[in-house]
């Protein structure tokens, strides 16, 4: 029996059957890239708080690389007896470099470590649902243009009721997807929040720094509550929810396409590649794709309950129940990717069959309604009008006639109201005109709509939401994170810092705005804390604002410059300092710093 990393206080080893029931490693192990992530994090802020030297941070970083690089060579051996990811690797990190590695875990606990852990994976894995759903919902407008032309019947109660353009049933699920994608985003705001630092429970008493974590991981907010950042899975829960609302509509969208690829509709033509055949009934050609879609789709409601039924009684803070949370979580996330895949690659080859639906159309009466339209028009009641067009129906079935076959003469027998013109709205194709109001079914709507779409789809991309004040599409990969830089001048000339981590190289003096802090506060703060210089703000070198103009996802920095006096020292991220010229800037300087730099001097400030 091996020694458990907890062992002190217990005088009797762990059953077997016990270890084989409480470990969660067999499938946890799927966080590994998030929990040496967090932990690396961990390390370096250990190191820069001085709780541990930067030799001992150096060599748990690299020590956790190797492991990295172990795990995904297929190289690493996982054990049961170390119970979870979290104490698998922290074990083999202190076999490879011994008592050092012990103290990785020093102002932390597995409960806000596994808490960051999920946050990470659900991070990007949601990021990388809404690029997958954008794409899809790009297939949708491309086939609602390539068949704008094609009229299908609309349905309720599976009864005719209506003509509709096929691309306008199409875009109906680009609503739905889009507002799934919608929330998958808005579900960002919970999940981007930074636990480590919370402890067990209570935090913690060493003077850690989780400001710096957090912005290493890119985490644009701090926890506030050490006993809810443990107990909390609301984002995980609403996650599943996000998951099992897409997968609700695709199911619907997929029990269609089994309805209407059906001899007895005969509307759809699905893709040979996504149907398989029987293996006794040689003319088969079944959906197995769109019914696998359909099926799974109740694994998602399954794991939702799961997670629900799991949390719903747990007393605060963190309780052994929540390694339940993982399993129904990591089954919906590549259930959900599944569909999503499926449903990329299908749709685009999915045919409608035009002939068969306007063949559909000729039945069914689907144009009473313009009928009873066309009578309230002329001034009688629509209650009226209901009446009299019920009662036409009734005659035509009678009489096995069309609407648009019974005759003028016929038809003014149940009203005077009753023109000639009426045979201009008895046809499928005038109806289907005649609807023009915004979001109705008329062909000049549905390519407004589409034009509108793809505008929408152009400006925006898959991560990218609409600023509430402005309306300026942000990218959102990990929500912008506020940051300052100042430009520091100083005996003519400018102050720049070495960075003592990763992107390493020269930079001017900067960093994380704090909650609630002006960003003139902030730059005044970071310029103490990096260069020991108590700094005179005289303005502003402008904001710059872009995706990938820093790795660590600070998209937006407001930059200032000041001047200073005395003798500049390195501290906080600094390793040393620098004072340079205009001709004097040195080659490895990070991030978009030297533009920055060169539009400074091009305003001769």
């Amino acid at each position: 029996m091996s020694e458990k990393l907890w062992g002190g206080r217990f005088s009797k080893s762990t059953d077997n059957l016990m270890e084989s029931f409480s470990e969660s490693v067999s499938f946890d192990k799927k966080l590994y890239k998030y929990d040496i992530e967090g932990s690396m994090a961990h390390a370096r802020m250990l190191a820069k708080q001085g709780i541990i030297s930067e030799d001992e941070a150096d060599a748990i970083v690299i020590a956790l690389g190797k492991i990295k690089q172990m795990i995904d060579n297929g190289e690493f051996d996982f054990r049961i007896e170390d119970e979870d990811i979290h104490m698998n690797i922290e074990h083999k990190l202190i076999e490879m470099i011994g008592k050092t590695g012990g103290k990785l875990h020093t102002a932390r606990s597995r409960n806000d470590q596994v808490a960051l852990d999920i946050r990470l994976l659900l991070r990007d894995v949601s990021i990388e649902i809404i690029d997958k759903i954008t794409v899809l919902l790009k297939e949708i407008v491309k086939l609602a243009e390539d068949y704008i032309d094609v009229v299908m019947p609309g349905f309720t109660h599976m009864q005719h009721a209506q003509p509709v353009l096929f691309s306008h049933y199409l875009l109906a699920y680009y609503e739905k997807f889009k507002r799934d994608a919608d929330r998958f985003r808005d579900n960002l705001k919970r999940i981007d929040v930074m636990p480590l630092g919370s402890g067990a429970l209570a935090g913690t008493g060493f003077p850690i720094d989780r400001r710096f974590v957090a912005e290493r991981l890119k985490f644009s907010k701090i926890s506030r509550n050490s006993m809810d950042s443990v107990s909390d899975r609301d984002f995980a829960v609403e996650f599943l929810s996000n998951v099992a609302i897409f997968a609700m509509h695709t199911s619907r969208f997929a029990e269609e396409m089994v309805i209407f690829s059906t001899s007895e509709f005969d509307f759809i033509d699905l893709p040979d590649e996504f149907c398989t055949g029987s293996s006794i009934m040689p003319q088969k050609k079944n959906p197995d794709a769109v019914e696998l879609i359909r099926g799974k789709t109740a694994r998602t409601y399954g794991n939702l309950m799961q997670l629900l039924t799991l949390m719903k009684s747990l007393p605060l803070t963190y309780n052994r129940d929540m390694q339940e949370d993982k399993e129904s979580l990591f089954d919906s996330i590549d259930t959900v990717m599944g569909i999503l895949n499926v449903m990329i690659k299908m749709l685009p080859n999915i045919k409608p069959k035009k002939s068969s639906m306007e063949k559909a159309l000729n039945q069914g009466f689907i144009t009473a309604t313009d009928l009873a339209d066309y009578l309230t028009k002329k001034g009688m009641s629509f209650r009226e009008a209901h009446k009299i067009t019920g009662e036409i129906v009734a005659y035509a079935e009678k009489e096995n006639k069309r609407l648009e076959d019974i005759s003028v003469k016929e038809l003014k027998g149940f009203s005077d109201l009753i023109e000639s013109n009426i045979l201009d709205i008895l046809h499928y194709r005038k109806a289907i005109d005649s609807r023009k109001s915004y979001g109705g079914t008329a062909k000049e709507n549905v390519l407004r709509i589409i034009d509108e779409i793809k505008k929408e789809i152009n400006e925006k991309g898959g991560n990218a939401i609409e600023c509430p004040r402005c309306g300026y599409p942000v990218k959102v990969y990990k929500n912008p994170i506020p940051t300052v830089d100042i430009i520091i001048a100083l005996n003519d000339k400018i102050v720049l810092i070495r960075r003592k981590n990763e992107p390493l190289g020269w930079a001017i003096p900067g960093g994380f705005v704090d909650y609630g802090e002006s960003v003139e506060k902030a730059a005044v703060r970071e310029a103490k804390e990096e260069t020991g210089l108590d700094v005179e703000i005289i303005g502003l070198v402008g904001v710059y604002s872009k995706p990938d103009r820093d790795p660590r996802a600070h998209t937006i920095s407001t930059v200032f410059y000041a001047k200073a006096e005395n003798i500049p020292a390195a501290g906080d991220d600094a390793l040393d300092v620098g004072l340079f010229d205009i001709d004097s800037l040195p080659e490895d300087i990070v991030f978009d710093h030297r533009k920055i730099l060169e539009d400074y001097f091009k305003k001769n400030i």
